[in-house]
């Protein structure tokens, strides 16, 4: 039943609004097909003339010939005509008529050839017979993509010529007749179904072009709603780090001033709530800077156990707090890697594993490998559950942490470690049970001894003597302002502070005196940013001076503008101490 109205549909073929692109495409494919179909009858009809010319009235012969001809003119002339006149229902549906009577009037006049030119010589049928078999067989090769004038055609040949072959009655001919009524069958099958096949890719091809069309709305949807995403956290970030700034500020400096114990005691208190939110801000922080392509890996050779002796100084504490045995390996190894970003992610594996184990161990394995050196961080602790593992470097998600303790993190410690691995070019493998522990193992090549090893943990020093520079300070908010420009002046420099990068200037110019270095937020009033102040003290002073950016934005396109400008971006809250330290540096050309 489903066959029957698939045929009797092919054969209406209808043309409608809503399957036009489809319908649209059989035409074109026809037409494209079009000039070789009726260049090949061109040829074999004058061969047919020449085969039968002893056999048929010569009139005859030519009168049909002629006819043939007039109407191939026809069809190429419409074809020349209309043939880019495909793109509605009406050009659609005039070409369903051409053809249909094209292939009717053609048809016909070879079964007119087959009824009345059916000469008495057996050896002359067989040859008429041929062709037409070989003119059928190549209309359902050539011509599978419109249906209607296909079967037209084929029904116009080839029932007059098993007409005329019964005819002849007689034992011979009926069984000729029989095998060319089923070859008729077969053929007509044949292109049915080469037909249907030719539609059913059209219409796949059309559903996977709305298909991609509907993804790639969706991609468009969930890439903006990503973009808000993160316009806001920026935002928000920028919005909370500007007071958190001045809270870590004014925490410092009551710490300094506290003489009695309880009020000492709560100035550490208030000290250690800003420090955990600044460590959430952090992490946040790392996975923009990581989003933003603004860190680069700065491969050097250097000692394995400063990098140990670090780690285990900040991270013993916690164990201890635990009751938890915590070690880390005295080695010897030189590694050829980027030694912060190494400490970045054992650090972040180390913590990780510390804070879901509640009894017994956390420990550091260092072991050769074909690689170089394998770091494997091994707990006992809760361990990570099969339906879990496919998750957990994805950010935000924690295990066992439904009620969202902030003791726990934010979980992104992992999601930085997937991103700075890329970068390290190396993989954490994982491997965990349930209530009994992880392992969480990379590989980092070995380095070279014989050339000279940095030393990245090493402390300068130096006591960031900072007496007699000169700062230029442009800082919109009030408090911050004033905390930092006392903070410097305490350190003996000459502050020139101020809101807007203009004043800021001017007061250095009627000074006589020149900035050796500029501390700048990087939003400021009236749409100035950072960059721009940057760009404004190189056109003053053509050497420049070096650059300290503060802020609270995370969004990627500001880190990479900073990052473009040469300045040295600092996100807000910074310590004072580090101020101190990254502006010492930034004075005397050290990374």
């Amino acid at each position: 039943m489903r066959s029957s109205s698939l045929l009797l549909e092919a054969i209406k073929f209808p043309i409608e609004a809503s399957n036009l692109s489809i319908r649209a495409d059989q035409t074109r494919e026809r037409l494209r097909f079009f000039p070789t179909m009726v260049g090949s009858q061109s040829i074999i009809e004058p061969l047919l003339i020449g085969l039968l010319w002893h056999q048929v009235a010569h009139q005859a012969l030519l009168i049909w010939l002629v006819t043939l001809m007039l109407i191939h003119i026809a069809e190429m002339w419409s074809w020349w005509k209309f043939r880019l006149e495909t793109q509605t229902v009406e050009q659609c549906r005039a070409w369903r008529f051409r053809f249909i009577l094209y292939a009717g009037a053609v048809g016909s006049m070879w079964g007119l050839a087959a009824m009345f030119f059916f000469p008495p010589d057996l050896v002359y049928q067989a040859l008429i017979i041929c062709v037409v078999l070989g003119i059928s067989a190549g209309a359902v090769t050539m011509n599978p993509i419109y249906p209607p004038a296909l079967y037209l055609y084929l029904a116009s040949i080839l029932l007059p010529t098993i007409f005329r072959v019964a005819y002849e009655n007689d034992a011979m001919h009926w069984i000729l007749a029989a095998m060319l009524s089923l070859f008729t069958i077969v053929v007509l099958d044949s292109g049915r179904h080469l037909s249907r096949t030719f539609y059913m890719s059209l219409s796949q091809r059309y559903e996977n072009i709305s298909l991609v069309e509907q993804l790639t709305k969706e991609k468009s949807r969930a890439e903006s709603a990503s973009r808000e995403k993160s316009s806001f956290l920026a935002a928000a970030s920028h919005d909370l780090r500007q007071p958190l700034q001045a809270l870590m500020l004014f925490s410092d400096a009551l710490q300094d001033v506290a003489q009695e114990k309880n009020t000492r005691q709560l100035s550490v208190q208030i000290g250690q709530s800003v420090n955990a939110l600044v460590e959430m801000f952090d992490e946040l922080l790392d996975v923009s800077r990581l989003e933003a392509g603004i860190v680069e890996a700065r491969w050097q050779n250097f000692e394995l156990q400063p990098l140990l002796d670090r780690l285990y100084v900040d991270l013993i504490p916690l164990a201890n707090s635990k009751g938890l045995d915590f070690d880390l390996p005295n080695v010897d190894w030189v590694i050829y890697s980027d030694p912060f970003l190494l400490d970045r992610i054992l650090r972040n594996l180390i913590s990780n594993a510390i804070r879901y184990t509640d009894k017994g161990k956390v420990l550091v394995r260092c072991t050769p490998c074909e690689e170089g050196l394998r770091f494997a961080v091994v707990d006992t602790g809760i361990g990570i559950g099969p339906e879990a593992l496919e998750h957990i470097f994805e950010e935000y998600y924690q295990v066992d942490n439904q009620h969202r303790d902030r003791r726990k993190g934010l979980g992104l410690g992992l999601s930085i470690v997937r991103r700075v691995e890329n970068l390290l070019r190396c993989t954490v493998v994982v491997k965990s049970t349930p209530g009994v522990g992880s392992e969480f193992s990379f590989a980092a090549p070995l380095g070279n001894v014989e050339q000279q090893l940095a030393q990245p943990f090493v402390e300068s020093n130096s006591k960031y003597d900072m007496a007699g520079v000169t700062v230029a300070l442009v800082e919109d908010d009030l408090d911050i302002r004033q905390m930092l420009a006392g903070l410097m002046k305490d350190w003996g420099c000459q502050v020139f502070a101020g809101e807007y990068a203009e004043d800021v200037l001017r007061k250095i110019d009627v000074a006589g005196s020149r900035p050796d270095i500029l501390v700048c937020d990087y939003r400021l009033p009236h749409g100035m940013t950072a960059v721009q102040v940057i760009n404004r003290m190189n056109e003053l002073w053509k050497e420049g001076a070096p650059s300290l950016v503060l802020t609270g934005d995370t969004a990627p396109e500001v880190l990479q503008n900073i990052h473009a400008s040469g300045a040295i971006l600092l996100h807000k809250p910074i310590a004072p101490q580090r101020l101190k330290a990254m502006m010492y540096f930034s004075l005397h050309g050290e990374s």
